[in-house]
């Protein structure tokens, strides 16, 4: 099993910032969703080699979890701290879910406006860096306003956590949550517990997690992505320690 931690060099078939990630009839999900890093799945496992799937950052919530104030439009994909896409044949991301899941530019807050301008301009910033240096940065609202050099990925393949983010809310209807000992990883301690998330009995596995303030101003402490094979399903959570 591939697991590597604090990913610095970029595996072949990783690229950051990628553009035309989403299907042309879903455009307007670049209004909500930075796209940090596609991952051809081949790095993990060999036989998925040219399906490469995006590693995205929600812009909200500026608190709380995403998802949270929008019920009306979850949907059996989509729930409170939860997303999921189809990986297209040519490699887009199609969200499974409704555009009201998002609130976007039509909160009516100054703060969580404010936020949203903080998290494209520190993304652009970031991109331009890549640009002329080759190296991930990111402008952390925390910061003194210079870039810091980061890791692309906290953790690359590996067993699937568990973070708090298996806790936070329910698991949307179409995926299914159990757990088991950690016995085939070298990596767990002997009593760690793994977690098991299916759709329809067939597993996900662990693609990757970073913090969203790895890219960006700021975001969840970890972005957890996992993926479906045969459905070709890419499922989002955030972990806010």
């Amino acid at each position: 099993m591939i697991h590597q931690t604090e990913l610095r060099d970029l595996l072949p078939g990783m690229v950051p910032f990628p553009a035309d990630v989403f299907p042309a009839d879903q455009g307007w999900l670049g209004q909500h969703l930075l796209p940090l890093l596609k991952i051809d799945l081949g790095a993990l496992r060999p036989e998925l080699a040219g399906q490469a799937a995006t590693l995205l950052c929600p812009i909200e919530p500026y608190e709380g979890c995403i998802g949270e104030a929008t019920e009306e439009h979850h949907n059996a994909f989509t729930g409170t701290n939860w997303i999921a896409f189809e990986l297209t044949a040519d490699n887009r991301m199609r969200f499974l879910g409704e555009e009201g899941y998002f609130i976007g530019d039509q909160v009516q807050d100054d703060d969580a406006l404010e936020h949203i301008t903080e998290m494209r301009e520190s993304y652009s910033k970031a991109h331009a860096y890549f640009q002329q240096h080759g190296r991930l940065a990111s402008y952390s609202r925390y910061g003194d306003g210079e870039p810091g050099e980061q890791a692309y990925l906290d953790v690359l393949g590996g067993q699937i956590s568990t973070g708090n983010w298996i806790e936070t809310a329910e698991i949307p209807a179409a995926f299914a949550l159990a757990f088991t000992e950690a016995a085939d990883d070298r990596h767990a301690p002997d009593d760690a517990e793994c977690a098991i998330i299916t759709r329809d009995g067939r597993k996900f596995f662990a693609v990757a997690e970073v913090a969203g303030y790895n890219w960006c101003a700021t975001g969840a402490d970890a972005i957890v992505m996992l993926y479906e094979p045969e459905s070709r399903t890419v499922l989002f959570s955030y972990d806010w320690s």
